[in-house]
């Protein structure tokens, strides 16, 4: 990430940098948050960002990566309702 931040020009920058704080800030408000950024190349890219909160009681729980992954994926991105 920081490569490519270095290619974008000051005002990119600022940019990228409120986004990265938002994701932070959401993260430690809900335990974890999401990111999908659609790339030029034709796939998307997807980061989760886990609060450190979230992680230590993963670990007091003894939860797997796959666990931990799994149950924030639930919080990041609800199960969509059907109508």
């Amino acid at each position: 990430m920081r490569r490519v931040r270095d290619e974008l020009d000051p005002e990119e920058q600022i940019i990228a940098a409120a986004l990265d704080q938002a994701e932070l800030d959401d993260a430690n408000e809900r335990g974890v948050a999401a990111r999908i950024e659609f790339r030029p190349e034709g796939h998307a890219k997807v980061t989760f960002t886990i609060s450190r909160e979230f992680v230590e009681t993963a670990r007091a729980l003894d939860w797997t990566t796959g666990e931990l992954v799994a149950e924030a994926i639930g919080i990041a991105i609800p199960p969509a309702h059907s109508t």
